[in-house]
């Protein structure tokens, strides 16, 4: 690992040079060169399991934490834990359950006020009379909205007026009326 380590930290620097020079010469596009765009990813994938490692130790640990306290409880505790383990995962997924619901029933009445359902994350809360409130709020600024900009729209110069009444035109002068 110590290897790799050095061989990354020596590339960076010969990496930098090239790419400063095809910055230099594409006017300020970002590319990568194979060899830069293997060395991003393997940077990127060991990130991504170092944070997986960490968190299944943590996991792992919490687990083993839990596992030894239930050793040390006397067996009506123990069935107790277990049960309020069990009510705690109930009531999670229950919370899941009801969102999902709630984010249905919000994208349903979006498209009911005639708004768009990627507005359903603005709108969501845990309470469904909330989020008919939100819906509520963001129609009347929706509104609001639309008509500003198509006011804006509709505004125009006021046209000109032609020469007066009794003025001949070009186009009748020239031909004579």
């Amino acid at each position: 690992m110590a290897d790799e380590v050095n061989t990354e930290e020596t590339n960076t620097g010969t990496e930098t040079t090239d790419n400063q020079e095809q910055t230099e010469t594409q006017d300020d596009k970002l590319t990568f060169t194979p060899k830069e765009f293997d060395s991003e990813v393997d940077k990127r994938i060991a990130n991504a399991l170092q944070t997986a490692k960490t968190k299944w130790d943590e996991e792992k640990q919490t687990e083993i934490s839990n596992a030894e306290k239930l050793a040390k409880m006397s067996a009506a505790e123990r069935k107790e834990a277990e049960d309020k383990a069990k009510q705690e995962t109930l009531d999670k997924r229950e919370k899941e359950l009801n969102m999902r619901e709630y984010r249905y029933e919000a994208k349903h009445q979006l498209e009911e006020s005639g708004l768009p359902d990627s507005f359903v994350d603005m709108v969501l809360s845990e309470d469904a009379e909330t989020t008919k409130n939100n819906i509520g709020a963001i129609k009347a600024e929706f509104d609001k909205a639309i008509e500003a900009a198509v006011n804006e729209k509709l505004k125009g110069t006021t046209p000109k007026t032609g020469q007066g009444a009794g003025a001949k035109s070009a186009l009748a002068e020239g031909l004579g009326l």
